[in-house]
């Protein structure tokens, strides 16, 4: 079942993935102390959620033909519905969307001290089995 459309986006959310734990490993003070850091680490985090958000739309729509979609958190619902991914991934993964959301529409808001703990604390490690539970489900 895996297509070509699934692999390209498991890439680039891994990619994406270690680009983000490089920004968290580096520890706090080095984190904050440098702009580029703060940027990269949000950008990664917005790219890990665009991919994710695509591989689920992608993975209802043509694979389990489900018409109806109303935004990024509704996709992450709806994959825990039709047991793709579990409802912990699912309600982490629509609190990395509400992230997402902050940076890319609010972005004079962003408080990087809180990106960067979320990460740290468990967003990325729920990306990494959101990760692994797709492709459970696709191969």
């Amino acid at each position: 079942m895996v297509s070509e459309r699934i692999r390209i986006l498991i890439d680039d959310m891994k990619e994406s993935l270690e680009i983000a734990k490089n920004m968290v490993n580096m520890g706090y003070n080095t984190f904050i102390r440098d702009v580029r850091n703060r940027y990269t680490l949000r950008l990664a985090l917005v790219e890990i959620v665009e991919a994710a958000a695509s591989l689920g739309l992608y993975l209802l729509r043509e694979i389990l033909g489900v018409k109806r979609i109303e935004g990024y958190s509704h996709i992450f619902r709806k994959l825990v519905e039709h047991g793709i991914i579990s409802p912990e991934v699912g309600e982490e993964m629509g609190k990395l969307t509400k992230l997402r959301n902050l940076i890319i529409h609010k972005y004079w808001e962003v408080d990087d001290t809180r990106i960067y703990r979320e990460a740290r604390d468990g967003g990325l490690s729920m990306v990494e089995r959101f990760i692994k539970e797709v492709e459970k489900y696709v191969s």
